[in-house]
């Protein structure tokens, strides 16, 4: 049996081979298809997973920035409230002198170093440190502006309450307690000296400097008269004095 087709003559083998020719390309056409379709799909998810990879990334740094701005907003608000609060409080300021104390001296001399020490020669020839004749010290009271308080308290003044500034300036925050937690005697004119001498002096307070100085002098006595400067021979009590 022989076939035509198209004017073309196949002998029956011949035909058998050019439809299994036929087949064969279209299984690789088919398979390339395919193939370029998975290669396709594998490079589209590729690129999704990167997408996908890329968008929990954008996520967490909005939540991170959506976090810090929230603390920023919070911190603002704070610090508006504290700059409210403590611009009220000092409408109820309450400034206060206490007592404090330092060792001083009389005046150097020109023989010893800063430390008022001086170098002796023993009579076994060797040289000593030892501490100068001018270096005698009396400790001296003096008044400090040490405490800011503020004060709340009753129209009738029978409660009072005392709170003091905390925290870094800008941060302050104010604790309170009752006044005799910070200031256990308060001195405006109406104490005699003798009675506060008996005082814890570290919880006794004075309304102005002057009182203060004069309680200091009470204190001191006549025996500090002339003990005026540091260890170094600088004069300090005129420094306070100006201050």
């Amino acid at each position: 049996m022989c076939y035509w087709d198209d004017g073309d003559y196949f002998e029956p083998g011949e035909f058998d081979e050019k439809i299994e020719e036929l087949k064969n390309e279209l299984r690789e056409s088919v398979k390339k298809e395919i193939n370029d379709e998975i290669e396709k799909l594998r490079k589209e998810n590729k690129e999704l997973q990167g997408i996908k990879r890329n968008f929990e990334s954008v996520k967490k740094d909005f939540e991170r920035k959506k976090d810090e701005c929230d603390r920023a907003i919070r911190n603002a608000e704070s610090k508006a409230k504290q700059a409210r609060l403590k611009e009220l409080m000092e409408h109820f300021k309450v400034t206060l002198w206490a007592v404090s104390w330092d060792y001083r001296y009389k005046k150097k001399c020109d023989k010893c170093d800063k430390n008022r020490r001086i170098q002796v020669v023993l009579p076994s020839g060797k040289t000593v440190d030892d501490e100068c004749s001018c270096r005698v010290n009396k400790k001296v009271y003096y008044p400090k502006e040490s405490v800011l308080l503020y004060e709340l308290s009753e129209r009738n003044r029978d409660f009072m309450a005392w709170y003091k500034a905390k925290g870094d300036r800008g941060e302050e925050y104010f604790v309170g307690g009752p006044r005799t937690e910070y200031a256990k005697v308060v001195v405006d004119h109406n104490k005699d000296f003798k009675e506060i001498e008996t005082e814890e002096l570290r919880k006794v307070f004075f309304t102005t400097k002057e009182e203060c100085q004069a309680f200091c002098d009470y204190i001191n006595g006549t025996e500090v008269l002339g003990y005026d400067y540091n260890v170094e021979g600088q004069l300090v009590a005129q420094r306070e004095e100006t201050e």
